[in-house]
């Protein structure tokens, strides 16, 4: 595009709603310690509660995969989530170096279309949604190096809670219990990588609490992707005479994350470290800040338990996105929510009951980069930079009721059954079409959606269980999926919710030295969502329904305890995602082609050994190739990344002290990190950094 494009950050001084002097003086958090013995199978009962209900693992007619504290933290950097989740089956996630972006989580294919952020799936911390009633995710405000696990449902079960089709990731922080004392550490790694963090957490019988913050920042392995963050993370527990109050407080700042933007094949073996052109030029970047609080009441009452909860998101974001136009843009977001729940025994039967109530008001605008906006057409590069092109209050209102009951058949049989019913509307007020002469474009649009599941496990040996599922669910396009090609506000009203049937048969052994867990599902999808760009422009991706698609895969966790020291694990995915019914765009048929973004295989495997105060990890990622667009003529081959953990920690009195190394990539191959699917100048490519370094210490007291 001709003329002078003038660079432009988003301007990172925000309202002032959520902004505090909150980290003059914190230094180092702690993560868990490395057990002294082998890494084998608990022999305590695991109960999960991600399928809404808590259920025991060996009663549950699903897949669910439960990744422990030493597993998702210890040794880690904490950059993204997909450190700890690539050992889960079905699970596919890239993006670990574009935190502008966010990581980009798929499960079963679903939340794949994403350019940045997840989709598809519902994302909780602490019981307090990071999904919002749009159904879109932000998990830049995770604690991930404080995680007391992860709870990953997989397909079908997901309907219980609604706008999300293709699984549940639950993730819960410390809260106190085993408590590590006060403390602090540094992380030091390659590309400028820093991390210094601070922790207190104590038990006092009735009250327990852990305080943890950090400070980090990395300058980056490409051009234009350096990235800073504090944060600092509250969670209290206090048990009652009445009953059990939980208290949540998140705070984010992210002043600064750069975007270096997609580059194409020919761009990326000349210069793997370069950013995009314009990302550079545009100076692409943005910022973020965010508070959440919630509280969580439980008590006995009547023959059951009351369970209550509320929470409260502030959200303001400013962004640079790494093309001229309409380009800069910025939301005010107030996200709140009230849920309850009532459980109680019934015969041999548990039922459970509930209501969920969310609201989202996101007040967004989007500015020229480069020029002045006029009705009908794009930004006027040869004019000043700064004009209004899009202000809008979008608004978000979810209402669900649901039920899941568990019924115990007999010695050797339980059934799981579910239904749920939203109402979700969505609305745009428009602020800005009169501004310019336009007609208003404000308008607003309705879902009512009842999603099922129904699950039937049958414990045929003692340590074996065999079990089956079925279920429906929906998935609406959020606000960003909304947005209208034709230019300006409003929505994109040739947009629908996609929904998909699917069905799952599994099998698993869950007790002794060798413990495994294998499925199979098929998934149908009706008016998959899906994203385009028009050709030869640099802009935004919008979305078309694209017909109908098929998911068929395998999933196979494996853990064996082989030795006293020895512990090995690995997780398998095979899958067939394609289209059954769809016509591009450009007219063209892609009917049986795949889906773009996500490989046909998928393998992870860990070999752990401890012995007394140390510990030596190694872990390998091998992913099959992936198409880049709809078209499939063009994808990136398979590539295999293999990464080692190794420390050892102290005990004197009460003095704990931690030091570990970690190399990733370790043998420094090339490898894309992140795919733009179906980018319109062909910048798919967001490569990967070769070997990366890092080290740490940390020391605590009081424990």
């Amino acid at each position: 595009m001709g003329g002078t494009v003038v660079a432009r950050r988003p301007d990172p001084t925000f309202s002032g709603r959520v902004r505090w002097p909150l980290f003059a003086s914190l230094l180092v958090a702690v993560t868990a310690q490395a057990d002294d013995g082998p890494t084998v199978l608990d022999p305590v009962e695991v109960t999960v509660t991600a399928p809404r209900l808590a259920t025991p693992l060996a009663d549950l007619p699903a897949a669910v995969s439960r990744v422990d504290e030493r597993q998702a933290t210890e040794g880690r950097q904490g950059l993204q989530l997909d450190e700890a989740l690539n050992r889960v089956p079905g699970l596919f996630a890239q993006n670990r170096y574009n935190f502008a972006q966010d990581v980009r989580i798929s499960i079963r294919g679903f939340g794949s279309r994403a350019p940045f952020g997840v989709r598809g799936l519902r994302i909780l911390q602490d019981g307090i949604p990071e999904t919002t009633p749009d159904g879109q995710s932000q998990v830049d405000a995770i604690d991930l190096l404080n995680l007391r696990d992860i709870e990953v449902l997989r397909g079908p079960s997901a309907a219980l809670y609604g706008n999300a089709s293709g699984g549940v990731i639950s993730a819960r922080t410390r809260d106190g219990r085993d408590p590590r004392g006060f403390g602090g550490g540094v992380l030091l790694g390659s590309y400028g990588y820093r991390r210094a963090e601070a922790m207190a957490e104590q038990d006092h019988g009735t009250h327990r609490y852990s305080l943890t913050a950090h400070d980090f920042a990395i300058d980056g392995y490409r051009d234009q992707s350096t990235a800073e963050k504090r944060y600092l993370r509250l969670h209290t527990a206090s048990e009652l005479e009445a009953g059990t109050l939980n208290f949540h407080l998140r705070y984010l700042d992210a002043p600064r994350t750069d975007d270096p933007g997609g580059l194409t094949r020919e761009e990326m073996r000349q210069n793997r470290r370069a950013a995009a052109p314009l990302a550079t030029a545009l100076d692409s970047t943005q910022a973020a800040e965010q508070l959440t609080t919630g509280l969580q009441w439980e008590q006995p009452l009547g023959p059951g338990e009351l369970r209550l909860g509320g929470f409260w998101t502030q959200r303001d974001y400013a962004q640079q996105l790494p093309f001229p136009g309409d380009s800069r843009v910025a939301y005010e977001r107030d996200f709140y929510g009230l849920n309850a729940q009532y459980e109680q025994d019934i015969g041999p039967t548990r039922v459970l009951t509930g209501i969920d109530l969310e609201e989202q008001r996101d007040d967004r605008t989007r500015r020229c980069t480069s020029g002045t906006f006029a009705p009908g057409l794009d930004c006027d590069e040869d004019e000043v930079v700064g004009d209004l092109a899009l202000d809008q209050l979008e608004r978000a209102r979810s209402r669900g009721v649901f039920i899941q009951t568990d019924t115990a058949l007999g010695s050797d049989w339980n059934m799981v059954l579910g239904a749920r019913h939203d109402r979700i509307r969505m609305s745009i007020d428009d602020h800005f079409s009169d501004r310019v002469g336009e007609p208003d474009r404000s308008d607003a649009r309705t879902f009512r959606e009842t999603s099922a599941m129904a699950g039937l496990i049958w414990h045929f040996q003692p340590d074996y269980r065999a079990y089956v599922n079925v279920a429906t669910n929906f998935e609406t396009p959020t606000f960003t999926e909304f947005a209208n090609p034709e230019g300006g506000g409003g929505f994109n009203d040739a947009l629908d919710p996609q929904r998909a049937r699917s069905i799952e048969v599994g099998i698993r052994r869950e007790t002794g030295r060798l413990a495994w867990d294998a499925s199979v599902y098929a998934t149908r999808v009706r008016d998959e969502i899906a994203p385009f760009e028009e050709p030869n422009v640099d802009g935004r991706t919008f979305y078309t329904n694209a017909g109908r698609t098929a998911r068929n895969g395998f999933e196979l966790a494996v853990d064996w305890a082989a030795t006293e020291q020895w512990t090995l694990s690995s997780a398998l995915s095979l899958n067939d995602f394609r289209y059954r019914d769809f016509v591009d765009q450009q007219g063209e048929r892609r009917d049986g082609n795949r889906l773009p973004g996500l490989p046909r295989e998928q393998l992870f495997v860990e070999a752990d050994w401890r012995q007394g105060p140390y510990f030596f990890t190694v872990d390998a990622l091998y992913t099959g190739g992936r198409y880049v667009n709809d078209a499939n003529d063009e994808r990136v081959g398979g590539q295999t990344t293999l990464n080692l953990r190794a420390g050892r920690h102290w005990q004197d009195g009460n003095a704990h002290v931690e030091a570990f190394v970690a190399a990733n990539n370790l043998l420094d191959a090339d490898h894309v990190d992140n795919i733009r699917i179906n980018d319109g100048n062909r910048r798919y490519y967001e490569p990967a950094p070769g070997l990366t370094l890092m080290a740490g210490m940390r020391m605590t007291f009081g424990r």
